[in-house]
């Protein structure tokens, strides 16, 4: 049980916070204790608006209880940030040391999604990090991830006094010029490897070819079509267009579509509204299928039923 801080952003209109700052808001609560929402504000460095709007969804998820003490996690709220497998320390100044102000981050688990680093460098330095290392746990040793032979073992001390290194492990290290800044470099690019986890049909065997035709995905979009109660769904591989399925058959063929071809481009779960065509207003979800890195694949579900944005996501989970 873990928390997908990337829902609290995706999920209908576009908030005024990041994943970054509901993990921040989680990190205060379960390390200080309740606060009231006009400090959590201010910590987090958000208005008073939008933390209404991230609290809410926490008690929404049975996550957060509000008191007269204030915002305070539930016994929930902590096993699921307990669960999430990112881990923070301030590390101050070391050999491996990036910017006057250093923060290290450690996610479980993950090095098998990390190619050279670069993708991570530089989300850490979009988010706000002046600059960012990258390492990883391999053979007993914290490396590189595109060269074993560096750095030195014995610059690594600090990070190894601060975690519990594992072979398979991610270590995040952001640089700047103020603590703030190397913190949200370095969560923020943990948080986008990290959230990779569990969410796409991801590294399977021979099921599915990027080459695959209308013909060959007919089955399983109508299975799928079956499964999310007939909502309308398409598909197509990552070199051909595909299919589009209502009321139990394929209606349309050689299909594509914004979404998917955005999926397609991005390899991540994506949650918008349709902007134009048949499904013009109607909330689309539309989920990657990969293997060996390489998006092959994509699947979209729309929502017709005219209920909530949130009903339907939580229709589709269950």
């Amino acid at each position: 049980m873990s928390i997908n801080f990337d829902t609290y952003v995706h999920e209908g209109p576009q908030p005024n916070y990041t994943p970054y700052h509901v993990w921040k808001c989680y990190s205060i609560l379960e390390r200080q204790g309740p606060k009231g929402r006009r400090t959590l504000a201010s910590l987090i460095g958000l208005g008073e608006g939008s933390v209404r709007t991230m609290l809410d969804r926490m008690v929404q998820e049975g996550c957060v209880e509000l008191t007269k003490r204030g915002a305070s996690l539930t016994q929930r709220g902590r096993d699921k940030f307990a669960g999430f497998g990112v881990n923070l320390i301030d590390i101050g100044m070391m050999e491996e040391s990036i910017g006057r102000f250093n923060c290290a981050i450690q996610v479980m688990g993950r090095a098998g999604r990390i190619g050279t680093g670069a993708e991570q460098r530089d989300d850490a330095v979009r988010a706000g990090a002046e600059s960012a290392i990258i390492l990883v746990g391999r053979n007993g040793k914290i490396v590189f991830p595109d060269d074993d032979r560096y750095p030195d073992q014995g610059a690594m001390h600090t990070v190894r006094e601060a975690f519990v290194v594992q072979d398979g492990d991610v270590i995040i290290i952001g640089g700047a010029s103020s603590y703030e800044k190397a913190e949200k470099g370095a969560v923020s690019a943990a948080l986008a490897l990290a959230e990779d986890r569990d969410r796409c049909w991801s590294e399977g065997g021979k099921l599915f070819s990027r080459d695959y035709e209308e013909e060959d995905i007919k089955c399983i979009a109508l299975t799928i079509h079956e499964l999310v109660g007939r909502l309308p769904v398409t598909m197509r591989s990552k070199n051909h267009y595909g299919v589009r399925c209502e009321d139990g058959i394929i209606i349309e063929t050689n299909f594509t579509g914004p979404v998917l071809e955005e999926t397609l481009k991005k390899g991540k779960i994506l949650r918008r509204m349709s902007k134009a065509g048949k499904y013009r207003g109607c909330p689309v979800l539309a989920v990657p299928l990969i293997r060996d890195r390489e998006v092959i694949a994509v699947v979209g579900v729309f929502d017709t039923t005219k209920g909530s944005y949130h009903e339907w996501l939580g229709r589709v989970r269950r």
